[in-house]
């Protein structure tokens, strides 16, 4: 059941959901060897900021990441983004360095853009 909250003149819900899309860049098929990793760490990210993970798919034949998440009005679309693309791809980078040399040569994991809306 959502929870709501009444505020002066409105009533609303306390939570606000999320679809994001992001690819990662030069669109290497690498998803499905690094898959494990983005799910561990979308759920530790998560835990952390306090936001809860509705869904997750991740596709690598499309090049792309869907992350349908809850979280507090507080956050902002940007904020959430940033949390959880930044520090994945600088892990990801490090840890799969053979990755890093053969693919990512210009450096970061995503792309610098990304899509989101709101339910």
């Amino acid at each position: 059941m959502e929870e709501y909250r009444s505020h002066a003149d409105s009533v609303g819900s306390c939570q606000c959901k999320y679809h994001f899309v992001w690819c990662r860049k030069y669109r290497h098929r690498v998803l499905t060897v690094v898959e494990g990793d983005v799910r561990e760490f979308f759920g530790e990210t998560a835990n952390h900021f306090s936001h809860e993970i509705l869904a997750l798919k991740i596709v690598d034949e499309d090049d792309h990441v869907h992350l349908f998440v809850q979280t507090d009005p507080k956050s902002s679309p940007a904020d959430i983004a940033r949390q959880f693309k930044s520090s994945l791809g600088k892990h990801l980078l490090e840890r799969y360095r053979n990755i890093r040399e053969s693919y990512f040569w210009g450096g970061g994991f995503w792309k610098v853009g990304y899509s989101v809306g709101t339910t």
